[in-house]
């Protein structure tokens, strides 16, 4: 779970989902209120989520599934990614770079 880099605390996975579903570039710490950022490295990683929409569309459409089946596993995809998603995040007090 990510940590604060200003005040030291550990966020909750509810903290991280609520901040994550906002706009913008920064996060703000629910401790101590300070704009935090993800790291480069933990952008990198968290782009990766970009192409599972796209590839399941694919295999859906390439494969005949059913539409039934096919929101499924979105709905599916979706609750794993949202899941892990806070484990992967890794915040800085600075903003950085894009790449």
């Amino acid at each position: 779970m990510p940590k604060c880099q200003n005040c030291g605390t550990t966020w909750t996975w509810v903290q991280c989902v609520c901040r994550l579903v906002t706009l913008g570039d920064s996060l703000t710490c629910p401790s101590c209120m300070q704009d935090q950022f993800l790291t480069v490295k933990a952008r990198k990683k968290t782009s990766l989520f970009v192409f599972i929409a796209p590839l399941l569309m694919f295999i859906s459409v390439a494969f005949g599934i059913e539409p039934f089946a096919s929101l499924a596993l979105f709905l599916a995809t979706f609750l794993v990614v949202l899941g892990i998603f806070p484990f992967l995040i890794e915040l800085t007090d600075e903003r950085g770079p894009m790449w």
